[in-house]
């Protein structure tokens, strides 16, 4: 049986009837729903967690979120009475609150140290495991953006993600290379599947502008910056997308978020979901941001995936595990691979 528990003030609270954990590289928070009927063993009061409470929620002993409670939804009827408690990584502060920093502004700054000042007056540190890259001519805050806009902006121009690191802390990464020894094999350990294929957010040619810093006597000619393009060989007709540089840069780093566009965009267009039974594979926790195999025909899926996101499940159907995967390449600097024409992947 997997143990779930949430501590919070010290105490630990477990017996959970119902669990819905999501964790994935595209959200800077992790998320949490628990649910218990009537009151937990050995407490004598009914509902003692309190919204706002500082918590770490553990599965079989892994701390997979450090943060607060949102949430606490007491419910009864003539049946039973029981209380939901949802809440995020500390990271969600980011994604709420405004992003105010110093003077908000930035030149010559590497886009960790400018995370860091965004990050710290929330009392959240901010780590590396990849390069982030050249340092920014120059970069600031937008008048009404939050936090976390600020922190993703920047990573964008960088090619990087920005993800929680389950400490109550950031990260900056890039697709992870660890590999789950388990593949995922339809009419063994597949349960269930469903995948969206979708051209609609996909172009054939990105081109990434950049601007220069303006002066009085400069011209609008002398004022526009350089450019970098990407393409997306798959995409046979006549679709370009222009995007406007976040923030001044050199045509390397336009490049780079160039290169980024059409990627992710690629990885988005096709995503399987695929369902499995239990949490865990046989070396630990089904985790995002881990490569895996997966051998799955109705899906038209015999390759090497990366798990985007999972969602850890416990109702009255049982304990499974929503796994959201895409190609790897969807969050790498390269160039989008054309396909064989045999596979939508």
């Amino acid at each position: 049986m997997t143990d779930v528990v949430l501590s919070v003030d010290g105490q630990d609270y477990a017996g959970w009837q119902e669990i819905k954990i999501r964790r994935g590289i595209e959200q800077v928070a992790g998320t949490f729903e628990v649910t218990v009927t009537d009151r937990w063993v050995g407490q004598d009061d009914a509902w003692p967690i309190m919204h706002g409470s500082a918590c770490t929620l553990s599965v079989d002993g892994v701390t997979v979120i450090t943060g607060y409670v949102d949430e606490v939804l007491p419910f009864f009827d003539s049946a039973l009475h029981g209380v939901t408690i949802v809440g995020r990584d500390k990271t969600g502060d980011l994604v709420d609150c405004s992003a105010i920093a110093a003077s908000g502004q930035w030149r010559g700054r590497t886009l960790l140290q400018v995370a860091t000042d965004i990050a710290r007056p929330f009392g959240i540190s901010v780590r590396t495991e990849t390069s982030v890259g050249t340092k920014f001519k120059t970069a600031a805050i937008q008048e009404g953006e939050t936090a976390w806009e600020a922190i993703e902006r920047a990573a964008r121009m960088r090619g990087v993600l920005v993800v929680s690191d389950a400490q109550g802390g950031l990260v900056i990464t890039r697709a992870g290379t660890d590999r789950v020894a388990t593949a995922l094999v339809q009419g063994q350990n597949i349960k269930a599947a469903r995948a969206t294929f979708s051209m609609r957010d996909r172009y054939s040619q990105y081109v990434c502008k950049g601007q220069n810093i303006g002066f009085d006597t400069s011209t609008a000619d002398q004022n526009a910056g350089p450019k970098g393009e990407a393409t997306d060989g798959n995409i046979s007709r006549y679709r370009p997308l222009i995007i406007v540089a976040e923030d001044i840069s050199d045509e390397a780093g336009l490049k780079e978020r160039a290169l980024w566009e059409a990627a992710v965009r690629m990885g988005r267009s096709a995503r399987p979901l695929i369902t499995v039974q239990g949490w865990h594979h046989a070396d630990g926790l089904w985790l995002p941001n881990t490569l895996v195999r997966v051998e799955c025909p109705y899906l038209y899926l015999d390759r090497d995936m990366l798990i985007v996101a999972v969602a850890y499940r416990l109702d009255n159907s049982g304990t499974h595990a929503d796994i959201e995967l895409c190609r790897p390449e969807a969050f790498e600097l390269l160039p989008v691979p054309e396909g064989d024409g045999g596979s939508p992947w």
